[in-house]
């Protein structure tokens, strides 16, 4: 009798332990988007000059990737926590050029006939982690909603120089032109559809968005908070 007790204590621990397992799912999501810096302006700056730099400033390609695991709650509750890398920033339309440039040897000045347009990008790189609720609705909707604590690792800014030639000239450096700030938050929204759901596999689509609360620079008289908007992708196992 005590055999056949211990047996079903067994197999109920295992079902339980199952249980348990099944409530959890890692995952892969890649989050190709634009991005873009909402100005806004402390007061000390004449709008004329933030109305230029709205003007000129654009919409840049990004892209951000996480691994995350999800917790089922229920049938139609799931929280979720991950961890990956952020892109993040904007660009300016292409300009046209100025006829002088600089000599990177000597510092001085000299004529570029052949540089027609140039085009500024500025980039943020970040380790970001974000928390979330999910809803199903059905076997294959759900919507998202949550929040990413970010971390500002580096800063850079490209120059691309098109010539009348049809050649582009790329350089990139270390953007020190403001305080960036270290730590920020974004509320993230997002509309989801589970195209495939296979035995312990499913890809997922969505449109996302991120908005981020504060912005990236301590400082700047013109500051930006960074909205990113596009669809995330992955896979969850």
């Amino acid at each position: 009798m005590k055999t056949k007790i211990a047996v079903v204590l067994f197999f109920l621990t295992c079902i339980n332990c199952q249980a348990q397992e099944n409530k959890l799912e890692l995952g892969l999501s890649v989050f190709p988007n634009f991005s873009l810096g909402i100005i806004s302006n402390d007061g000390s700056v004449p709008s004329e000059v933030e109305s230029n730099y709205r003007d000129i400033q654009i919409a840049k390609p990004s892209i951000s990737s996480n691994i995350f695991v999800e917790y089922s709650i229920n049938e139609k509750s799931i929280i979720g926590l991950g961890m990956g890398y952020q892109n993040n920033g904007s660009r300016t339309k292409k300009e046209d050029a100025m006829v002088w440039g600089i000599n990177p040897i000597t510092g001085e000045g000299f004529l570029e006939p052949n540089l027609v347009q140039v085009r500024n990008i500025y980039s943020h790189h970040n380790i970001e982690i974000p928390m979330y609720y999910k809803h199903i609705f059905g076997e294959k909707l759900f919507v998202l909603i949550g929040v990413s604590s970010i971390l500002n690792v580096s800063n850079s800014s490209t120059n691309i120089q098109y010539h009348a030639n049809g050649s582009k000239k790329r350089n990139t450096w270390e953007d020190n032109s403001t305080e960036f700030r270290k730590y920020n938050f974004s509320g993230n929204i997002g509309f989801g559809y589970d195209y495939l759901n296979i035995e312990k596999l499913s890809l997922f689509v969505f449109p996302y968005l991120q908005y981020g609360f504060l912005g990236v620079s301590k400082t700047a008289p013109l500051n930006r908070n960074f909205l990113s908007v596009g669809i995330s992708t992955g896979i969850r196992f």
